[in-house]
């Protein structure tokens, strides 16, 4: 998506929350962000069939938070939010969740949006070869891996990033904001020069001795 698709696709979005459509606000969010949203979930947890669970939990989230969303951040910032943290609340339960295949019992047409796009998700992301880098990547804690997808693959900028690993439920000023994305701009930073350490045993890439001789 490109960042003139998604900036209309925000504006979209809060169009429609400020109109009191809120099921079509969800449909806009789920259809636009969805699929990201879910493959986010996949590499963090490493599950399939747990990240499919968690994104219906964070759908129902996403459904019952829309009417008092603030807009201090972008619907995608929020969302991303929103899932890490359903993602946070599965890992620390020690049994699994049960399965919720009708998020919405008021709402039969969103939960069908919901279901329709995580099981065409991940039926394609199965369909996929997973590269030698994303398999590396998986080496890494929870939280590197989502700093480099958040930074690489989602391109969202560092005080967004913030946002996201902020913990649920946490508020916090601008300065604040602005700390924590330092912070995690140098974890990142250390997390990508690990994923070369590996990349490099692995013979994926080149270190920099074997440049050096080739000049």
């Amino acid at each position: 998506m490109t960042d003139d698709a998604r900036a209309e696709l925000e504006r979209q979005i809060r169009s429609q929350c400020e109109a009191g459509a809120m099921r079509r606000a969800a449909t806009l969010l789920l259809e636009g962000y969805g699929r990201e949203l879910l493959g986010f979930l996949i590499a963090r947890l490493r599950d399939h069939d747990a990240a499919a669970e968690v994104f219906s939990a964070f759908t129902e989230d996403m459904w019952r938070g829309l009417p008092g969303f603030g807009w201090r951040c972008s619907a995608r910032v929020w969302s991303y939010t929103l899932a890490r943290h359903a993602a946070s609340k599965y890992i620390k339960q020690a049994r699994r969740r049960r399965a919720r295949h009708v998020p919405f019992p008021d709402d039969q047409a969103l939960a069908e949006v919901e279901q329709r796009i995580r099981t065409e998700t991940l039926a394609s992301l199965r369909s996929e070869a997973k590269s030698r880098i994303a398999e590396l990547r998986e080496r890494l804690p929870a939280d590197d891996q989502a700093l480099l997808i958040l930074r690489v693959n989602r391109q969202l900028a560092w005080t967004e990033i913030a946002q996201v690993m902020l913990h649920d439920g946490e508020v916090v000023d601008a300065a604040s904001l602005d700390r924590d994305a330092a912070r995690l701009r140098k974890r990142y930073q250390a997390a990508k020069q690990k994923l070369r350490r590996l990349a490099i045993e692995a013979g994926l890439v080149a270190s920099d001795s074997e440049h050096e001789g080739r000049d």
